[in-house]
């Protein structure tokens, strides 16, 4: 976990950073440059590892989904974490995972991103969330493990489950593909973005540094 130093004053926001299959978390800490970017954003990042060998259970109602709402529990215990400010973002299969907590746990998470990550829902492990939730996609277009068209799936379950727009806001003079979809119910919306690459974090800080944008215009209701 990182707390910037001089912590203080009114309730700050905390965020999960997960990390992939295989992954230790030390290692995902340095390639997303989430500890540098709280210490100036002024948040909490914590970056919780998974049980069994390193990879994450999306499944629905999984043992991951209670162990990190324990996780938000005891941060929140010790510091002053601001429950409308809660986010969670993550990696391949953190990315799996965190999309499980936009459908298991979204009265714990304001917010939730995902990159290189593909959908956790299927028969037998629906993705029912309580209420519409903010969700930002990221993948790469060379992605030989999360497959972009199963990219492109989760992007379109989650437009159809929060009622979102079909004709998106679209960012011109990118790479790839930067859209966004809203307002849709409840005023949230869904964030589409698509980099040159493969398997692995984008490197420098456009993906990170969005990421933070998205949540921090997207708290809990």
């Amino acid at each position: 976990m990182n707390v910037p130093p001089g912590l203080s004053g009114p309730p700050v926001p905390l965020l999960l950073s997960l990390h992939g299959a295989l992954q230790p978390y030390a290692l995902h800490e340095r390639e997303t440059g989430w500890s540098t970017a709280a210490a100036t954003g002024h948040f909490i990042v914590a970056y919780p590892s998974a049980a069994a060998g390193l990879v994450w259970d999306a499944d629905q109602r999984s043992g991951d989904v209670d162990y990190l709402r324990e996780v938000v529990e005891d941060i929140s215990g010790t510091w002053c974490v601001n429950p409308r400010r809660v986010h969670v973002e993550g990696f391949s299969s953190g990315a799996n995972m965190s999309a499980r907590l936009a459908c298991d746990a979204p009265d714990v998470f304001a917010s939730v991103a995902a990159y290189a990550g593909v959908s956790p829902s299927f028969t037998g492990s629906p993705c029912e969330p309580a209420r519409p939730i903010s969700v930002g996609l990221f993948h790469s277009d060379g992605d030989v493990i999360s497959l972009p068209p199963l990219a492109v799936a989760h992007r379109d379950e989650w437009l159809r489950r929060n009622g979102c727009p079909t004709t998106p806001v679209t960012e011109p003079g990118v790479p790839v593909e930067a859209s966004a979809y809203g307002p849709c119910r409840a005023g949230t919306e869904v964030v589409w973005r698509v980099y040159r690459g493969t398997h692995f974090w984008p490197a420098g800080d456009d993906i990170t540094d969005r990421m933070w944008a998205f949540f921090s215009r997207n708290p809990l209701p």
